[in-house]
């Protein structure tokens, strides 16, 4: 007898729901897409044990037609699409038919259903994928889809399920998804019959997070409205300074995915705003034509392609730019500050947890004399910053304080403030193209790991354009000349530029290609902060109005380079109060 042989269709179903029921949360996740295509206003979802014990997905939708019930139960029936052509203009977020058939194949599963045309509904039980009972019930309308024992006939799988709170924590994620992107949809979650989430279904995606994330997330968000030929952008992005947990929600033409180009493309709108190394909280619901994007890629639907993915990540970089230079963004001090506020709107999320277009240009590819700075490309002119340089106060030799015109006050970080004005010097000196080398006393060899030397090598033309004299040395290492004069380094100031240059492309190489204009952004960000004045460093009063002034010049004054704030402001309106006098 030959070592190949076909494998049984039960055993084939069962290897088959792996690729689509992976835990309870793909399961709730399967019926409540179904509960949406079937054009339902109430979606209620009721979970025991974690969705161990039993998951309920109940909806007022238009039902399953009682011919058409054991069908929906075959693998690949579907009433979505009839052949591959269809997905080019799908409009569901079902369309492969194995939802109900994995399910069914590892798990007990009741199915009660009635089609709006007809006077009678269904009732349907099926058990390991095979049908056990089949017939007329009296029902209301709308489909109810219970599904107990999961796992019950794959003992592995059942084993690898994980604690309770975490199959919840699971579940409810899956509810937030849709519920955020659905808002025109009630969606009540239960657990162990106690009421766990609830949206209103008001139509207003506002409404929404306010709901599951508390008003404190809320008042720190921006909505985004944002059209081009190729998509529409809206949603909602965090402000650059709001201490709240990072975490980007991705749809495509209502369907939750998970996306690093959109990710990234968020990122990128903010420029040099977003603090290093933090996350903004974003939603970002992209809408453009089926053609444009593949569904098809993997069994659990969570992940795409776009076909055209450099006019996305345009678009996207496009409208989160737009909603940041439209925005009033000083960081202000108020009643509840600093982590305080940051502990409570995390306690907000983690309690529920547990229980019109704005005219806009598309960006294309810059050159590298732009320095694609995003928002920086805004004019200030437009909003003058309203500071006074004097009188002026500097406190622990590291804050400025200023008075501005209608009587708030701002404290300015004297080294973010510097930063930011040097930094903006020396790309004006860039573009002007007054570069020249200068020449170091003596040749400069660091030692490198062989990653580095990489890096060094992949970029040594932008080097030279930029004005280092850097050539190879030897097989490992590399010798340095001269470096550029617009820098105005010291001599024992070009390891430590050199060093920190090197650490960023590091950081880099894991995002992609370090392009040219990023790599430019990098070298003089890095000499930008070699050349600020430091905290801790008395000022005299001309240096504190020279930064003043140099920040009200600035093109972009709320930020240093790597997105620290440059200053905080506190209206008098606060101040009052606080002394109760308002």
């Amino acid at each position: 007898m030959g070592a190949i042989h076909v494998l049984d269709e039960l055993t084939v179903s069962k290897i088959a729901a792996g690729e689509v029921v992976e835990r309870p949360a793909s399961v709730v996740k399967e019926l409540i897409e179904n509960s949406i295509d079937a054009d339902s206003r109430r979606i209620r979802v009721e979970v025991e044990n974690g969705g161990k014990t039993l998951i309920r997905v109940t909806d007022d939708g238009v039902g399953i037609k009682s011919d058409d019930v054991e069908l929906a139960f075959e693998r690949h029936a579907t009433s979505k699409i009839r052949k591959i052509e269809d997905l080019e203009d799908l409009r569901t977020l079902g369309f492969r038919g194995e939802a109900l058939p994995s399910i069914a194949a590892v798990a007990r599963v009741e199915l009660r259903t009635r089609h709006e045309s007809e006077a009678f509904g269904t009732y349907l039980r099926v058990e390991g994928g095979r049908i056990k009972e089949h017939r007329r019930i009296s029902w209301g309308g709308g489909t109810s889809v219970t599904v107990r024992g999961l796992f019950f006939n794959v003992p592995a799988r059942l084993k690898s399920m994980k604690s309770v709170t975490t199959e919840l924590r699971n579940i409810i994620d899956v509810v937030t998804n849709y519920a955020i992107i659905n808002p025109k949809i009630k969606f009540e979650l239960f657990h162990d019959g106690k009421l766990s989430l609830k949206t209103l279904g008001s139509g207003k995606m506002f409404d929404i997070i306010v709901t599951i994330f508390g008003k404190t997330v809320a008042k720190e968000l921006l909505e985004i409205s944002y059209s081009s030929d190729a998509v529409t952008v809206e949603g909602y992005i965090s402000k650059p300074t709001a201490e709240i947990l990072g975490r980007t929600f991705v749809y495509v033409n209502g369907r939750f995915v998970r996306n690093d180009l959109v990710e990234s493309a968020v990122r990128s709108g903010y420029g040099s705003l977003l603090p290093k190394n933090s996350r903004p909280f974003a939603i970002i619901s992209l809408g453009l034509p089926p053609r444009d994007v593949n569904v098809n890629v993997h069994p659990r639907k969570t992940e795409v392609h776009f076909y055209k993915p450099k006019a996305i990540k345009a678009a996207v970089e496009a409208a989160v730019s737009a909603t940041l230079r439209e925005s009033d963004l000083v960081p202000r001090i108020t009643a509840e500050v600093g982590g305080a506020a940051a502990a409570r709107a995390a306690a907000t999320t983690l309690e529920l947890k547990a229980a019109g277009s704005r005219a806009a240009t598309p960006k294309g590819t810059q050159m590298p004399l732009e320095l694609d700075e995003s928002v920086e490309a805004a004019q200030h002119a437009d909003a003058p910053l309203d500071v006074q340089t004097f009188p002026l106060y500097q406190i622990h030799d590291s804050y400025i304080i200023a008075q501005g015109g209608r009587g708030d006050i701002f404290i300015i970080d004297q080294h973010a403030a510097a930063e930011r004005i040097n930094f903006e010097r020396l790309l004006e000196e860039y573009r002007s193209r007054k570069l020249r080398s200068q020449e170091l006393i003596r040749a400069y060899v660091p030692r490198l790991t062989p990653q580095q030397l990489c890096m060094l090598e992949e970029n040594m033309e932008a080097l030279r354009k930029m004005g280092f004299e850097i050539e190879k040395f030897g097989e490992d290492s590399v010798v340095i000349r001269a470096v550029p004069a617009v820098l105005q380094v010291r001599e024992e100031e070009v390891v430590s530029v050199i060093e920190r240059l090197v650490e960023h492309l590091r950081e880099s190489a894991g995002k992609g290609d370090v392009g040219e204009s990023e790599f430019l952004k990098a070298i003089f960000s890095t000499a930008a902060c070699v050349l600020s004045v430091k905290a801790g460093e008395k000022l005299s009063y001309s240096q504190m109005r020279e930064i003043v002034e140099g920040l009200k010049k600035a093109k972009v004054p709320y930020t240093c380079p790597h997105g620290r704030p440059t200053m905080l402001r506190l209206s008098l309106k606060e101040l009052e109060k606080k002394f109760k006098r308002a």
